[in-house]
């Protein structure tokens, strides 16, 4: 089947060759998805931002201890230090939830804050300074910053309302290139009461890395790769700067509380005390390279990341990429250790009552440690790949470190948690919804070593897949190295976590595993699970197998082979019974439980792309297969192309049970913009039912059940949901920051009334499948006048479609058909007499017209169905865009 294709980002309906007709070779009016704006779709809104970066910044704890602060996207996030539990989260009231050009870079604890009080300061990339209250839960005041963005601030200890700022005021394009380059200006800024800023500039930097003060607030510090700048800012003017080159990278800087020592952490694991901070030795002219004592501390076998003094001087704590936290005794020159924090120890901070540590880690997890036991208080563990995407610099990250992100969203089919990668190694379990860390699966173990010459060894996890129930997961672990394992994972009810059950080595000779499917579970049959493979040109059928009474594992059934072509793609039906594969620009359906040749193969044009994924939509006879420039959704009634979507595709995803895809595609492909669009859509129509733009792109996407139940999920639940099929469901994006933005049905009343305007298909849906097997006994009675049916030309599209949908059936293929148990209710119902209610006879001449108007509708209704409609009837019949859209998608049942 030859199928035109369609211009580059649009939606068009896709079907077989039709007659020639001066009317069918109208084009038909379909919105451009990069045209739709936010107020043609109302159905669905923002509804929370979870995951995201915990450890950008610095812990900062309330005056009392009691509650630590964390910058959080556009927000501070409030928690408590006993428990890491989150109080309140604080933001902006004229900025969106997930908005990113109010991205908090530093945030700083109010240094005059009374007793009591909680509150603290942040500084965004929109170039404001606020302060926040966090016993209010309010904004308390808000100052437009001159000079650009204010990547590093200190507070001033000695002073309220002034800080140190590295100011920046040109964007970085080229992050990878142009990092190092960048110009910051080191100002001091004094924050007035009217709103009003003061700024002093002392001295310029390239290539700043990091800044602190000393405690009386007469130097500051700063450093770059190979530089450290230390500067006395006494009295007004700008500052005198002394500079020093360095030999090994510098990578912190923290000044001693009572001594003039600033300690310098370097690359090789040394902390050099350097005895300089001293306003004679130095002079009070600028100078560069002087000659100062120094001594080391090193402990360290690699690069050291943070350094902090507690507040007697006494004690200076410090981490690094050992996952260790070094606590030294200065006076006796001893050292304790609070080892096996699970990652690089990235910074620490000292609570004011000197009884709380909270360490970052790499990870994207705080741990509150107490200082006197060393013992654990609390942990935060946000979402780990926030922390590859390095929210900072993403593109950056993923030049650095290309495919860390293969898994996708994956959501466990009975907790509804979303399962991706974390750390090497690790799938990462996580409650979207709550904003909490769930688990962590270790499917391969590997040496947790710090440094950089281990990395080529750390394991990855490629894919996961969980069985319709959850009882069985499948997941494939590879190394750079070549090797290749496929697992399979029992789950433990008594324990609640997943058992290896069977390891396969190299499942697919060499070249990895391509794609992974289980089969939902048919009565009388082994479980199945379905591999592809990238480089030996086979799919393989894994069959679980029973030994005794309780030992279960996994083996190889069959391996097949199709015109030795690569498959890529795989997926089973809602019930099991059939097996698509792809191979190329093709796709096969099979048998699983024989395998012995395709039942059909499907191919939409010669021109189609290798297809990179495939799934059954819902329950429906619906198969969507999509590569990254198209997606075709086909009718295995008729083994025709529904319609198709060409554009660049960044991700797809399919509700399991209900008859709903999400599509994200980039807005421009040609420009260097994360820009992309959300297109929300249901198997029969091109018509998207929901359209709205996400500006800072998508990684993945997934489908949840919302928190008011879960049950609601079933495509057949209530009328409601046929007319909103998100109103108990919600749309996950996972962004490349490694922020999740969730998408649900808003809320206003209007709600029902917008989403019938957008899909008139999706709400005509109902009245199609009725007609066909009966109405549901849950359904609600019909309210006349009211609802989609009541608009007449509303009314014609549903007695063209239903005549087209009772064709489709009657013509297809007899193995496609529903058994004929699905239809024995509806069967002898219609054998019996129903009662008919007593209805009063029409009084009013508007009773006599509804009357009549019904009457002339059951006769229209009663001929379509008795004389299947031709091309030419339903095109002379169509009169609106609408109906112009259905006759083209319904047209290959009638040629």
């Amino acid at each position: 089947m030859d199928v035109d294709a369609p211009q580059e980002s649009a939606i068009v309906g896709s079907s077989p060759r039709r007659r020639k007709s001066k009317k069918a070779k109208k084009p038909l009016d379909h919105a451009d998805p990069n045209q739709l704006s936010d107020e043609t779709y109302r159905a669905v809104e923002l509804k929370q931002v979870s995951g995201g970066t915990l450890t950008h910044e610095a812990v900062v704890f309330s005056s009392d201890s009691s509650l630590f602060f964390l910058a959080k996207d556009n927000a501070v996030a409030v928690y408590n230090a006993e428990n890491a539990e989150m109080v309140q989260s604080m933001a902006a009231a004229n900025k969106k939830q997930g908005d990113q050009a109010a991205t908090i870079h530093a945030i700083v604890a109010d240094p005059d804050q009374a007793e009591g009080q909680r509150r603290v300061y942040t500084f965004s990339a929109d170039c404001r300074a606020r302060l926040w209250d966090a016993d209010a839960g309010s904004l308390v005041r808000e100052w437009r910053l001159p000079g650009g963005v204010a990547a590093y601030v200190v507070a001033d200890p000695q002073r309220s309302n002034v800080f140190y700022c590295a100011m920046r005021s040109v964007p970085v394009k080229n992050q990878r290139l142009s990092m190092d380059k960048m110009k910051y200006m080191v100002s001091r800024l004094t924050l007035a009461e009217d709103g009003s800023v003061q700024s002093e500039q002392l001295f310029k930097m390239t290539g700043l890395l990091g800044l602190c003060v000393r405690g009386d607030g007469q130097w500051v510090a700063a450093y770059a790769k190979f530089r450290v700048v230390l500067a006395q800012v006494r009295g007004s003017g700008k500052a005198v700067q002394h500079s020093w080159g360095m030999t090994e990278r510098v990578s912190a800087l923290a000044f001693h509380p009572g001594e003039p020592v600033l300690a310098v952490g370097d690359w090789r694991g040394r902390i050099m005390f350097w005895h300089c901070v001293d306003a004679q030795l130095l002079g009070a002219q600028p100078t560069a390279d002087r000659r100062v004592s120094r001594h080391s501390h090193h402990w360290h076998a690699h690069r050291v990341n943070t350094v902090a003094f507690a507040e007697s001087g006494t004690t200076m704590l410090s981490g690094g990429e050992e996952g260790v936290l070094v606590l030294w005794q200065l006076a006796t020159d001893s050292r304790s250790f609070v080892p096996r924090l699970g990652s690089d120890v990235m910074g620490v901070a000292i609570s004011p009552n000197q009884a709380l540590y909270a360490v970052t880690l790499r990870d994207n997890t705080v741990k509150v440690l107490a200082a006197a036991t060393r013992s654990l208080v609390a942990s935060l563990q946000g979402l780990t790949f926030a922390d590859s995407s390095q929210c900072a610099k993403p593109r950056l990250a993923r030049a650095l470190q290309p495919n860390a992100f293969t898994t996708g969203l994956v959501v466990h089919p009975t907790t509804h948690h979303v399962v991706l990668n974390g750390e090497p190694g690790h799938l990462q379990v996580y409650s979207a919804l709550s904003d909490r860390h769930v688990a962590s699966v270790e499917v391969a173990s590997f040496n947790r070593t710090g440094g950089s010459q281990v990395a080529a060894s750390q394991p990855h996890v490629d894919l996961v897949q969980y069985s319709s129930d959850g009882a069985w997961m499948a997941t494939v672990d590879s190394r750079k190295s070549a090797e290749c394992y496929l697992k399979f994972w029992s789950h433990d009810p008594a324990t609640q976590k997943y058992r290896l059950a069977t390891r396969i080595d190299a499942p697919h000779m060499s070249g990895g595993v391509s794609a992974l499917a289980f089969q939902p579970p048919r009565q009388g049959q082994p479980l199945l699970c379905v591999t592809t493979g990238r480089a030996d040109a086979c799919f393989r059928v894994w069959a679980l197998q029973t030994r005794g009474t309780d030992h279960h594992y996994w083996s190889c059934r069959s391996t097949v082979r199709y015109r030795e072509q690569f498959p890529r793609a795989v997926a089973f039906s809602a019930d099991g019974s059939t097996l698509a594969v792809a191979f190329g620009g093709a796709v096969t359906l099979w048998d699983p439980a024989t395998c012995l040749a395709p039942a059909a193969v499907l191919v939409a044009s010669a021109q189609t792309p290798a297809i990179s994924g495939l799934a059954f939509v819902g329950e429906s006879p619906y198969l969507a297969a999509w590569s990254s420039e198209r997606l075709d959704m086909w009718n295995l009634l008729t083994g025709s192309v529904w319609w198709t979507l060409v554009m660049h595709l960044l991700a797809v995803t399919v509700h399991p049970r209900v008859s709903l895809l999400a599509v994200a595609a980039r807005q421009d492909p040609a420009a260097d913009s994360l820009d992309a669009s959300l297109l929300v859509l249901t198997p029969e129509s091109p018509n998207p039912i929901v359209a709205l733009s996400h500006p800072v792109g998508v990684e993945a996407l997934a489908f949840v059940p919302s928190s008011s139940t879960k049950r609601s999920n079933h495509p057949t639940a209530t009328a409601k949901q046929l007319v909103d099929p998100l109103d108990h469901n919600m749309l996950i994006v996972l962004t490349p920051t490694g922020l999740l933005n969730i998408y649900g049905a808003t809320d206003n009343d209007h709600k029902e009334t917008v989403v019938s305007k957008a899909s008139p298909a999706k709400a005509m849906s109902s009245a199609v499948f009725a007609n066909i097997f009966g109405k549901p006994n849950s359904a609600p009675a019909p309210v006349a006048g009211s609802g989609v049916a009541a608009n007449a030309h509303v009314r014609q599209a549903m007695r063209l479609v239903r005549s087209a949908v009772q064709s489709a059936y009657v013509n297809a293929p007899y193995h496609v058909l529903p058994p004929v148990s699905a239809l024995y209710d509806q069967f002898v119902t219609a054998q019996m007499h129903p009662t008919t209610p007593d209805i009063p006879a029409p009084t009013t001449s508007d009773d006599v017209e509804d009357a009549v108007m019904a009457d002339t509708e059951k006769e229209e209704i009663a001929a379509a169905v008795s004389k299947p409609a031709t091309v030419d009837d339903l095109w002379s019949e169509a009169n609106t865009t609408l109906l112009q859209s259905i006759c083209l998608g319904f047209q290959a049942k009638t040629d």
